[in-house]
């Protein structure tokens, strides 16, 4: 995504929440727009990032209206201030109708979000999305409402964790980029990777100081790793709880072996010494100079995006190749789900059937469609919906830089990897970035054991959970 006037290269970064390019308004209720259609109100966090994304937004809607004769209003919310700006709309009656909550789940318990399995199954989208993509969404849905197999959210892309390397560096390090793209399929933290990274660490770029063969994430706004790193050694696929999202998993001996991995990477000079600090955009700006060889916290729609809008020239002239997720035992890996959760106040409990049907209309007309598909991948990054179009679409494969992203890296993940998520439960901002947070810096800067330091933030994920438990909702739509 290309950064606006006035907008720096790192806030064109999804991790960065970018400016509040807000347009339209957020009151919530159905109403009569001026062509004698439905209004809906949705809260968008990807439309801050950039003009690119807000731009093509912008014309899809208009499309959109001009075909069926509704309204949206759309107001762009940075993805770090939804949790606060949802909770004085929801206190002062005025939500709005969807609300994207790929990065804030948790909004959407306590009662926020609305069941819609009936609508969702009326839909052309259930026959569209790929079950893989779904599950995540289904997730959600029990954590939030309490009821398993419950959807209060829908899809609108996909967007999973791989990684990406530098050709510049494996060359130096006489490395053939097969064995660790996605022909190499995916590498193993502890069998495979200590050796790729030690011939990295020789090469001339390797002596450099101040350059890492990789990073890890440990910023509080990106501490969502835990869901990419506790899946990878066979932890919950919610990362710090469980799937039900009744407790804490961040004490389990899956979670304790990779923020053990974290922390001797970094003593190993693996992952930069630094990475207390970083998240995926002071990632991907080493990345960009340099300084680190790969950057596996990045997710699809920033490594190519990003990355093509950014780097241009080094991404059309072979300086990156792209492999699977690293795994320690289990093939899982993060995804990031952009979706739009169905707010129960704003359709009135599920008794606004006007608005809902409208609402549903409009994601299965923009997500369900293969051109839009395609072009929500252009624009977007997002990763269809339905992954067959990968194979389909000719975008996908109209040059030996798409074949290797889209149909190698990207369509190798959907195939063998079950993806992860952070949680949807009360409480979920300090469960997935607040207490993580505070872990990292009691094992890094105080010397705290990994075991002590994750049984602590155990303790306090619990005592989260515990004090929101019983105020999950069951609004539904039939």
């Amino acid at each position: 995504m290309k950064a606006g006037a006035g907008v720096s290269v790192a806030a064109a970064l999804s991790g960065c929440i970018g400016g509040d390019l807000s347009g339209g308004g957020s009151g919530g209720g159905s109403a009569s727009s001026e062509s004698g259609g439905t209004t809906l109100d949705i809260w968008l966090s990807y439309y801050t990032e950039g003009e690119t994304k807000r731009t093509y937004t912008d014309e899809i809607i208009s499309q959109y209206e001009e075909e069926t004769g509704n309204s949206i209003n759309v107001t762009g919310v940075p993805y770090t201030d939804v949790s606060t700006k949802f909770q004085a709309a929801r206190a002062s009656g005025d939500v709005p109708h969807l609300v994207e909550v790929m990065t804030r789940p948790g909004i959407l318990a306590g009662g926020a979000g609305m069941r819609i399995n009936d609508a969702f199954q009326s839909s052309k989208l259930a026959d569209t999305v790929s079950e893989k993509v779904l599950r995540g969404h289904k997730v959600w849905g029990q954590q939030s409402t309490g009821e398993q197999g419950a959807l209060v959210s829908v899809p609108i892309g996909f967007r999973p964790y791989f990684s990406c390397w530098r050709t510049d560096w494996l060359k130096e390090a006489n490395i053939d980029p097969a064995e660790v793209n996605h022909k190499a399929g995916s590498l193993h933290w502890r069998e495979d990777i200590p050796a790729i990274y030690d011939k990295l660490k020789q090469t001339e770029l390797g002596q450099k100081e101040g350059h890492f063969p990789d990073t890890t994430g440990m910023k509080q706004s990106d501490e969502e790793y835990m869901s990419l790193y506790g899946p990878q050694h066979g932890g919950s696929l919610s990362g710090v709880v469980n799937e039900d999202g009744t407790e804490a998993t961040i004490d389990s001996q899956s979670v304790r072996d990779a923020v053990q991995l974290q922390k001797e990477y970094i003593e190993n000079g693996y992952f930069h010494e630094n990475s207390i600090n970083f998240g995926d955009e002071e990632s991907t700006t080493a990345h960009w100079s340099g300084q680190i060889a790969v950057n596996h916290i990045q997710d699809s729609t920033d490594l190519w995006g990003d990355y093509l809008e950014e780097q241009p020239d080094a991404m059309k002239n072979g300086a990156y190749t792209w492999g699977l997720p690293m795994n320690a035992g289990t093939k899982a890996a993060l995804a990031w789900l952009p979706g739009l959760g169905f707010i129960a106040d704003a359709f009135s409990g599920g008794s606004d059937q006007e608005a809902l049907e409208t609402a549903m209309g409009f994601v299965e007309w923009w997500v369900a469609n293969g051109q839009r598909a395609v072009q929500n991948a252009k624009k977007l990054g997002f990763v269809p919906v339905d992954p067959n179009l990968i194979s389909q679409e000719d975008f996908f494969g109209q040059s030996p830089l798409h074949q290797e992203f889209w149909r190698g890296a990207a369509m190798k993940t959907l195939e063998n990897f079950e993806s992860s998520v952070i949680p949807a439960v009360a409480g979920a901002d300090a469960i997935t970035y607040d207490i993580p947070r505070s872990m990292h810096q009691s094992i890094l800067g105080q010397g705290v054991p990994v075991e002590e330091a994750t049984a602590n933030a155990a303790e306090q994920i619990n005592e989260v959970l515990q004090r929101n438990q019983g105020g999950g909702g069951n609004n539904s739509s039939g």
